[in-house]
């Protein structure tokens, strides 16, 4: 009965009330172009886009690697890295081809639909389908200023080759579902046509 008794009082909160989830989140709201953090401070998320290393010579690749360490060492704002990987759901593919399919007079065109389609199919049941995103969070202790220094770091990014955008409310909402939720990011979505709205949670 004492231990039931203490576990009751480690739940309560500086305000008497019963802990929740998202007292243990260091969320308090999701901005526009930002995220606000329980301390005051603001991130903006930097999403970077790949880049095929592979079409690249030698001499190439030495280029781009020795300017995105110039880039990453001049920044000044404090900085987290964050690569997410997740399954990708190709059943609305899967479906879209089908349907091409059965609408395509050409029987060579047909054919061949039918053939990728299959392919694609096996594919997916063999889970080799993965897509991983890469992302730059940079502190500020406000939104100009954490705006001012990703959009300072993004044009060092473009100068060293990488390509980047600044993520908007819906693409952090995306972010923040995959990292709560890795089991889900493959079949539910935050928004948009056709897929599954997960629950929406206000902090």
């Amino acid at each position: 009965m004492k231990v039931l008794d203490a576990l009751k009082k480690r739940r309560k909160n500086a305000q008497g009330n019963e802990n929740s989830v998202r007292d243990w989140l260091p969320i308090a709201d999701i901005r526009p172009r930002t995220i606000k953090k329980r301390d005051g401070s603001c991130v903006a998320v930097i999403r970077v886009h790949p880049l095929n290393m592979s079409l690249k010579s030698d001499n190439e690749k030495k280029r781009v690697v020795a300017a995105l360490h110039e880039v990453l060492n001049g920044i000044k704002a404090p900085l987290q890295i964050f690569a997410v990987g997740r399954p990708i759901d190709l059943d609305a593919y899967l479906r879209h081809l089908n349907e091409k399919a059965a609408d395509e007079p050409n029987q060579t065109r047909k054919r061949l639909l039918r053939e990728y389609s299959r392919h694609v199919a096996s594919v997916a049941a063999g889970g080799e389908t993965a897509e991983r995103r890469f992302y730059l969070l940079l502190s500020g202790e406000d939104d100009a200023h954490a705006i001012g220094a990703a959009q300072e770091l993004m044009t060092s990014l473009s100068g060293a080759g990488l390509t980047s955008s600044l993520c908007e409310g819906q693409e952090i909402m995306e972010l923040l579902f995959c990292f709560f939720n890795p089991d889900k990011a493959a079949t539910e979505r935050t928004g948009g046509p056709g897929t599954l709205l997960p629950p929406i949670y206000q902090f």
